[in-house]
């Protein structure tokens, strides 16, 4: 059953989905929503230009230069008709000229245009095109004013996707919720992935002291609690 945010996803873009690493906001910005036209990932990260927003000339296999179009100018374009989805992930980590182009492609749609270097084509968000950024940072007061006026609604992500929880076994999914927003006492998703996969050719406790160091026997006695607890449900 969709949640009701994940009816609301055409609605409520663009946005911006905050919560800790590992929750599965990519997941979902990528794979729910109207992605008929595409869905483009977009890393953002200090040392990054703005070739992977917009694209560059790139060398081809002929020895000469052409443009290669960057992730946030193949979500304008979509699939040609409709209008792709840019998730922008770590959006707090774009600055200086990246981020005053990722703001540019963001623009309202009657005022957003770009002009490419190497035809001349002035592009435009094609209708149904959509953004979302993410971020893991916890203070939303954080962000640039320039992008919380562009995307002012913010949806706190504080459980791992049910369909990423599928990937692990049914009896790890209670204390992979209980410890996806556990603050400093969380467990990452992906690190229930790593000890779901150990414990196969491994003892449970050797595993589980390979994957969670110090916090083994704490993580254990916590399963073997939310195991009860299910039985007793």
């Amino acid at each position: 059953m969709r949640t009701s945010c994940e009816k609301q996803y055409e609605q409520l873009e663009p946005w911006i989905q905050w919560a800790s690493v590992h929750t599965g906001k990519t997941y979902a910005g990528l794979n729910h929503g109207n992605i008929q036209g595409g869905a483009h990932r977009l890393i953002c990260t200090e040392d990054m230009t703005t070739a992977d927003v917009c694209g560059a000339f790139m060398p081809d296999n002929k020895g000469t230069f052409s443009w290669v179009a960057g992730s946030a100018l193949k979500a304008w374009d979509g699939d040609g008709i409709t209008g792709g989805r840019l998730v922008a992930d770590e959006i707090d980590k774009a600055g200086g000229d990246v981020l005053a182009t990722l703001l540019a492609f963001t623009d309202t749609p009657d005022s957003a245009s770009w002009e490419n270097p190497e035809t001349g084509r002035i592009h435009r968000p094609r209708e149904g095109f959509s953004v979302i950024m993410t971020t893991n940072i916890e203070n939303m007061a954080e962000l640039p004013t320039a992008l919380s006026d562009r995307f002012p609604v913010r949806i706190r992500i504080d459980q791992p996707h049910p369909s990423a929880l599928t990937r692990l076994s049914s009896d790890l999914h209670g204390i992979a919720v209980s410890l996806a927003d556990a603050g400093r006492e969380r467990v990452s998703l992906r690190a229930f992935y790593a000890f779901d996969k150990l414990r196969s050719s491994l003892p449970v406790v050797e595993a589980a002291e390979l994957v969670f160091g110090d916090r083994a026997s704490s993580i254990l006695e916590a399963m073997k609690v939310d195991s009860l607890a299910r039985v007793t449900v």
